[in-house]
């Protein structure tokens, strides 16, 4: 797209009118913060600036301008956060680049050939056929879900595709082969496996799973699509495309671990299930299924990686209001086994469902027969979650429930929730700390440290109030013997202004009290870096005066090194 139509977007939207109806924002100085739409947090830390136009997300460490952002909460690419953008300004757009636009189109024609290779080929083998068959999935399934297989050779799909007029640069671009050493030919990334296409939310494949077929094999039992111009794993939810309507529908989602799981959790009449293909639960999984419904069951394997999934999806869904459950399967099986034994098990073990708070307590009281060994697992695996619950009428009813299981007082479990916020807040306070310093050697990354401190100083003076800006400028120029103005001319627009942002979310976020024990240490050092130089300069005379006859001179030097020597910290 032409950047005049992005600029004319950016004269007729402000930043916080695009952002303000995903997440509430309250007025922080001269910018606005919120709760991360991209995490899962109880305190804000999402901070927009009107007058930069940008964001910046402090729990995910991400930011960027308005359309950066509906990339993210829309999980679309530039050009669709265009469209949106576009239309919501009353914008024209100028064509896309036809080349890109051809790119694309022939992308999602090659994996649409080559899933049509894979349901052929499945066809043929008799030993893939005969796997889904044992595994009780239909022949509609296997059609609505265009599942197939991958033949075991290393070149069959390349050749097959070649014959069809692709090269290896586009079968390349699609993830379906990988480069071979120097002087062989690409093969393929798929190989004797069963084959479940990857589609986007339009039902378009975007890329593959693929499961190995021999049990005795050594190879791993799943392969994914690596990332592309069309897939990427972190937004990518298998099945999504036909859970869309059942999860409005039923009004949760239902979150099974692979694709068998999937297609036969649908077989079975649970038409709200989905997976992740080849990563962990992302914030952007979470915002795409938060979209159709606020409900979400996981029905995940019962093994430590299960358990560490559930861990997992609280965090990112508790602060967001999510009504997050958990399904105990039937004999620690899977989805898919269930209801090839029986239909209505899944269905059971869905409506027994506990909220995530009560299936973490019965999990460990499992674990811990030991009375108090439970209580102090409850504290420490527990209570941590409760603190991310924003609804108090929620919190207080898993506070009453997490006393009664411990046999205390409710009010014990709530000083401790309290007591567990305020270390939490006092972390995010030198989180804060330590993201600003991180900044400022992000964006001057050749400079010394020195130079970082400076800058550090420079800028957070200008933001601090007037009388705490005016000591710090004060002990500033003591030491530097210059203003801290006059080095903020000797940075670039760049990196100021990412340091303005990054400084102005760190002082609203932070007490005074940390950002002025900050900027003192931050003194600290400067003298101290610069002392250290004065006292080589002064070695350096002082070997001169030496050298030259100049005892006077010398022995003066000597005591001007002992007088700052007694400044430097013991």
């Amino acid at each position: 797209m032409a950047t005049d139509s992005v600029q004319r977007i950016k004269e007729k939207l402000s930043i916080i009118d695009v952002i303000s109806p995903y997440v509430e924002l309250h007025k922080a100085g001269k910018n606005f913060k919120g709760k991360s739409p991209f995490t899962a947090e109880k305190t804000p830390s999402f901070y927009v600036s009107p007058d930069r136009g940008m964001y910046y997300c402090f729990s995910s460490s991400q930011g960027g301008d308005m359309f950066t952002f509906v990339e993210k909460m829309e999980g679309v690419d530039f050009k669709g956060a265009l469209k949106i953008l576009a239309d919501k300004a009353g914008v024209e757009l100028v064509p896309e680049d036809p080349k890109k636009r051809d790119l694309r189109d022939t992308l999602y024609q090659i994996l649409d050939d080559a899933t049509k290779f894979f349901e052929m080929t499945l066809v043929q083998s008799g030993d893939a056929l005969a796997y889904l068959k044992k595994r009780e999935v239909h022949d509609d399934t296997i059609s609505k879900w265009r599942i197939g297989y991958a033949p075991n050779d290393w070149r069959k799909l390349r050749e097959h595709l070649s014959a069809k007029g692709y090269d290896d640069s586009l079968m390349l671009q699609a993830g379906l082969v990988k480069q071979a050493d120097q002087g062989k030919q690409p093969y393929d990334v798929f190989r004797d496996r069963i084959m479940f296409p990857i589609m986007d939310s339009s039902g378009r494949v975007i890329g593959f799973s693929g499961r190995v077929l021999s049990k005795d094999s050594e190879a791993p039992k799943y392969v994914n699509s690596p990332e592309t111009m069309l897939f990427n794993k972190s937004e990518a939810l298998y099945g999504y495309d036909k859970a869309k309507h059942g999860i409005h529908k039923l009004d949760f989602s239902l979150i099974v671990e692979g694709q068998f799981d999937v297609v036969l959790s649908h077989q079975a009449g649970y038409k709200n299930a989905v997976a992740v293909s080849g990563t962990a639960l992302t914030p952007e999984h979470v915002s795409l299924l938060q979209r159709l419904s606020n409900r979400v069951v996981l029905a995940l394997d019962a093994d430590r990686a299960g358990v560490a999934a559930v861990k997992r999806a609280a965090e990112l869904m508790l602060a967001r209001g999510i009504d997050l459950k958990v399904a105990r399967l039937h004999g620690g099986k899977d989805p898919a086994d269930l209801v090839a034994e029986d239909p209505n098990l899944l269905k059971k073990d869905i409506k027994e469902a506990t909220h995530v708070i009560e299936f973490l307590l019965n999990l460990l009281k499992e674990e811990s027969p030991d009375e108090r060994k439970f209580k102090m697992r409850v504290s420490d695996e527990v209570l941590p979650y409760l603190i991310l619950i924003e609804s108090h009428i929620d919190r207080d009813h898993f506070a009453n429930l997490i006393a009664e299981r411990l046999g205390i007082n409710a009010e014990s479990v709530r000083l401790d929730v309290a007591r567990l916020e305020t270390n939490r807040e006092n972390e995010r306070a030198k989180d804060r700390v330590r993201e600003a310093e991180q900044v400022v050697e992000k964006i001057m990354p050749t400079s010394s440290r020195k130079e970082n401190v400076l800058a550090f100083l420079a800028v957070i003076e200008e933001l601090l109030e007037p009388s705490e800006g005016q000591m710090l400028s004060e002990r500033f120029i003591e030491i530097v013997e210059q203003t801290p103005a006059e080095i903020r001319e000797t940075l670039s627009n760049n990196v100021k202004s990412q340091l303005f942002f990054t400084l102005e979310s760190y002082i609203s976020e932070s007490r005074q009290r940390v950002v002025r024990e900050d900027w003192e240490h931050k003194l600290m050092q400067l003298n101290e870096l610069f002392t250290k130089e004065k006292i080589l300069l002064l070695k350096e005379e002082m070997l001169l005066a030496e050298t030259e006859g100049r005892e006077e001179d010398a022995n003066t030097k000597l005591k001007e090194i002992d007088v700052l020597k007694r400044r430097l910290p013991t």
